[in-house]
């Protein structure tokens, strides 16, 4: 539930930061945007690579 909740709070203050950027300067509202998005898909990419680790060692763990 930890990985959910720090997810949901990127996408919560990304949407946050971008939203009140767009009415400061467009160009940058854009960009942050793009690198938060960048941010995200990492964190996404690290946890499923992270899930499937632990799941290969249990099921190495489980074989012997």
């Amino acid at each position: 539930m930890g990985v959910l909740r720090r997810l949901l709070s990127h996408v919560v203050l990304g949407g946050l930061a971008v939203g009140g950027l767009v009415l400061v300067d467009g160009f940058l509202a854009v960009f942050v945007g793009l690198v938060l998005y960048v941010h995200l898909l990492s964190d996404l990419v690290a946890d499923v690579r992270s899930e499937a680790t632990i799941r290969t060692a249990a099921a190495d763990t489980a074989e012997d």
